[in-house]
């Protein structure tokens, strides 16, 4: 004699559904009735643009970042960086931290040398290396440079500011003392002293950061 299946009752079937909430049964989906009917996709398309925009944002970082004067910890400068550039911590991956960047930002890895972190302008705000134990290095806007002379060997001094390139003063000296060595150097540090004395700090005087840590950005 075959085994047939055990038939349920409607008493059964009541039973496999008790402790749940009573209601239509039309409550319990969200779906249109009409899958093909408008806005039954919008859901999906919306979310495939957003991981679209998502993955272009993503940028790794090392988890070491070199600290500037002022800041007395790695948490103090990543809080401030937060405040400055309104990038998100995503999570840590690899030995590295995967950060979401406002719109335009980008890493550029050339053949040779550090990569490149660029505003959307182009202008590179930071540097870091491709070793494991690699520090990003926060870049400030305004730099006082050496310039050498290759024809003649001799070296000079300039302070530039690096959002749009332009030299802001020079010394007219060229001397075979490069660097803090310079005769100029005492003159022009004193110089970007008093005309940006929180040039020091890689997150200041940048236009979005000032906007960003004022909140109006």
């Amino acid at each position: 004699m075959k085994k047939g299946k055990t038939k349920l009752t409607r008493h059964d079937a009541e039973r496999l559904f008790e402790g749940l909430p009573g209601g239509s049964v039309r409550g319990v989906s969200s779906r249109p009735e009409n899958p093909f009917e408008a806005g039954a996709f919008d859901v999906t398309e919306r979310i495939d643009d957003e991981r679209k925009l998502w993955k272009d944002n993503l940028i790794s970082l090392p988890m070491a970042i070199e600290l500037p004067a002022g800041y007395e910890s790695v948490a103090r400068m990543r809080e401030a960086v937060v405040r400055a550039w309104r990038v998100r911590w995503v999570r840590e991956e690899k030995g590295e931290l995967v950060t979401e960047f406002p719109e335009g930002w980008s890493a550029a890895r050339p053949k040779s040398g550090p990569i490149e972190l660029r505003d959307p302008a182009g202008v590179v705000r930071a540097l870091y290396g491709w070793a494991e134990d690699a520090e990003l290095r926060i870049l400030p806007r305004y730099l006082l440079e050496s310039q050498s002379n290759t024809s003649s060997g001799l070296g000079s001094l300039l302070v530039r500011d690096r959002a749009n390139g332009q030299t802001l003063e020079r010394s007219s000296i060229w001397s075979a003392q490069t660097g803090t060595n310079h005769p100029d150097w005492t003159r022009l540090s004193a110089w970007l002293n008093s005309h940006y004395p929180q040039h020091r700090d890689p997150l200041r005087y940048w236009d979005d950061c000032e906007k960003n840590i004022l909140g109006q950005g």
